[in-house]
């Protein structure tokens, strides 16, 4: 997979910060000891940066800890305004550590050091998590995103982002070849945790044609998909920066005041569709393992089948069906395709928005009934000419 993240660099940064703390040997040993044993360089570098906090502000030796020293640092570390994921990690890093320091190895079979057993390193507690109900994005404010796009790239990056439930790196990482059109939709592959996944979308399909259509280097099948349009690096992958950016840009400019980030997009989507898939078929659609944990909390998130439930026990129907992805819109009088943000057809041009249709059809209205005003007016001014006209010669005749 591709390193959108710059990963790379942050591990190398948090090494050269290592190097200049106590027991520095110790703790860059670890971490080479974390990459031999098959983590990822965006996990060791995320444990590098803990161990720099850790021993910037309390540090001690792995090697000799006692119970007393380890509740010196969990105690700084619990004492800290850091987010319950972030305390329950530097908790983790710390056992660890020690687990390292004494048997000179952290695999999974090694023994856990007693001075590092009475503190738990996992809480059950999500009450500083982002993603609530309410913080969800919603069909409505997806579209009003693709609207507000500047052009056909940002249109169709928005499209694809939300209705593949994609992480950030899966989305980055692909390539003018990573996408195949096919009559009615188009399958995309992505690289993700579990390897190669084949997504099918439909929605997609048209901001995909149309970005291809203006993409620079769309005869290339190894160019990113989601290249930069500016002048000095044409072409090339957009960072995960500027991406970042991008989607808060294009949320302002829509409207919405939420707080946007690029997991939104696949915590809204995968909570729509825990709703309606089997748990099976969404391990699939999200590219989780079989029996991740990951698939038991969205379909809890959701609530699935027990607002109708409760609804049931009262003897009330849930009348109205709720969308839960992105839908191409047809047309009534071609039976064309459109894409979800459309207004008018792409082929004979008819509105499809109803809302807008009917607030059309209400200015004409009051166009039409301006312009009958005004000619009844003019029409009554006429009138008046003409007989002021007459009024002379019917004097004159009288005589």
């Amino acid at each position: 997979m591709i390193d959108v993240h710059g990963y790379s660099k942050r591990l190398e940064s948090a090494r050269r910060r290592l190097s200049q703390l106590r027991h520095s040997d110790l703790l860059l040993a670890f971490v080479d000891h974390l990459l031999a044993l098959g983590l990822s360089e965006g996990r060791v570098a995320k444990v590098a940066n803990h161990l720099c906090t850790i021993f910037r502000n309390c540090p001690f030796d792995p090697s000799s800890a006692s119970v007393r020293d380890v509740e010196g640092v969990v105690g700084w570390i619990n004492s800290q305004p850091y987010r319950t994921s972030t305390k329950d990690d530097l908790r983790l890093v710390v056992r660890k550590l020690v687990q390292y320091a004494k048997f000179g190895n952290c695999a999974k079979k090694t023994p856990i050091p007693p001075e590092v057993t009475w503190f738990s390193v996992r809480t059950r507690d999500d009450k500083d998590s982002r993603v609530k109900p309410e913080s969800l994005l919603t069909l409505d404010e997806v579209k009003r995103m693709m609207v507000a796009a500047e052009n056909e790239r940002d249109r169709a990056l928005v499209s694809v982002l939300f209705e593949a439930a994609l992480r950030p790196g899966e989305l980055l990482g692909m390539t003018v070849g990573s996408v195949q059109f096919k009559d009615c939709y188009c399958l995309i592959s992505v690289v993700g945790k579990t390897g190669v996944k084949r997504i099918p979308l439909v929605a997609s399909l048209k901001p995909l044609i149309d970005w291809f259509e203006k993409h620079p280097r769309r005869n290339d099948p190894k160019a990113p998909l989601w290249a930069s349009l500016g002048n000095n690096s044409k072409g090339g992958r957009i960072s995960y920066y500027y991406f970042r950016k991008l989607l808060r840009r294009l949320a302002e400019r829509a409207g919405i005041a939420k707080e946007i980030w690029p997991y939104l997009f696949r915590h809204t989507a995968l909570t729509n569709m825990a709703k309606v898939l089997t748990e099976a078929k969404l391990e699939l659609y999200a590219g989780w393992i079989q029996g991740s944990r990951m698939t038991r909390r969205y379909v809890h998130f959701s609530g699935r089948d027990l607002e109708e439930a409760i609804l049931g026990l009262h003897g009330l129907e849930k009348v109205e069906k709720q969308e839960v992805t992105l839908k191409t819109l047809k047309c009534p009088r071609c039976e064309s395709r459109n894409s979800p943000d459309a207004t008018r057809c792409n082929f004979c041009g008819l509105i499809l928005d109803r809302k807008i249709a009917e607030k059309m059809e209400e200015e004409e209205r009051k166009k039409d009934e301006e312009v009958l005003a005004r000619i009844e007016r003019l029409e009554q001014l006429v009138r008046s000419l003409l007989n002021n006209h007459d009024a002379p010669r019917k004097i004159s005749s009288g005589l």
